[in-house]
């Protein structure tokens, strides 16, 4: 059996579609669908099923996609012990949320790639439910979380730094020229947030309840680009990581209010399993993080 076919099932099974797994691999769709049939000759079932526009794994799909995943692990795994730290190689799998993702890992992940041209890095954004889910379900080789502090029994946690959150607001809003704003206030002030489970949310939230404070309205978005221009023109109020409001706050189109809203502690941490071997790539790249700070 060619180990290249499961990593094609891997692919169909993650896009749902021949022509986009294809795509990804580099291959003709014909040869996407010649090496699924090989597979289910070879295994005699039958491995994906239609389901509208998408292609749905059965039940015995389900069952060898498991396997396949130790396998591949298992390949992954002697690959990266087997590269030298002089010339990486392999795939390293990052999560991260997405204010780190454009203002904390940027930098890092640039000179990681660039110190190793030949290593395949995946980096993709999430919530922080979903990332440490994606951790202790190996679909990442670790994440990068802005969380208050976190403890997994099944999880190594390695702080970086303490981001402070930062209440903005236009700087012609009428809370932009007091000294010191009561957290009553937002009750008279609409809140733009970020998407629910997004862990500086929740704590804004369980904050305002605690305080009994309820906001006028509330509206969300899922980018943080789309918040900060809401903000720039007046349609509310935002809390966002310190980090991602710097340059803004510089060029006069933000202002920070005086909140008091020093209880909540966010801290960027990373977290990977503790069961997962941290091949030289992975030790490489958590000490350009630990640099960075």
């Amino acid at each position: 059996m060619d180990l290249s076919y499961f990593y094609t099932f891997q692919e169909v099974a993650k896009w749902g579609s021949y022509t986009r797994t294809g795509e990804e691999l580099g291959y003709a769709q014909s040869s996407v669908t010649t090496q699924i049939k090989k597979l289910e000759n070879h295994y005699g079932v039958k491995l994906f099923e239609r389901s509208g526009q998408r292609m749905r794994l059965t039940q015995s799909g389900e069952e060898l996609l498991f396997y396949v995943k130790q396998v591949t692990d298992l390949m992954k795994e002697a690959e990266n012990k087997l590269s030298t730290k002089d010339r990486m190689r392999g795939t390293v799998r990052i999560g991260t949320v997405e204010s780190l993702a454009a203002y904390f890992i940027s930098r890092s992940l640039k000179t990681f790639k660039q110190r190793n041209p030949d290593l395949r890095i995946q980096l993709e954004s999430g919530l922080c439910p979903n990332l440490k889910e994606g951790v202790l379900e190996s679909h990442y080789d670790l994440a990068v979380i802005l969380d208050e502090e976190f403890r997994h029994s099944s999880l190594t946690t390695i702080p970086l730094k303490k981001e402070k959150m930062a209440m903005v607001s236009s700087p012609s809003h009428p809370l932009a020229g007091l000294k010191r704003v009561p957290l009553t206030r937002i009750e008279d002030e609409t809140l733009i947030l970020t998407e629910k489970d997004c862990s500086y949310r929740n704590s804004l939230e369980r904050l305002l309840r605690e305080k009994g404070v309820e906001s006028r309205s509330v509206i969300s978005f899922t980018s943080l680009e789309a918040i900060k221009q809401c903000v720039i023109d007046e349609l509310g109020i935002a809390m966002l990581p310190e980090m991602t409001v710097k340059e803004e706050i510089k060029r006069g189109q933000l202002c920070t209010l005086e909140f008091n809203h020093e209880e909540i502690s966010l801290h960027v941490q990373i977290i990977h399993h503790k069961k997962k071997w941290l091949s030289p790539s992975l030790e490489t790249f958590i000490q350009l993080l630990r640099e960075r700070k």
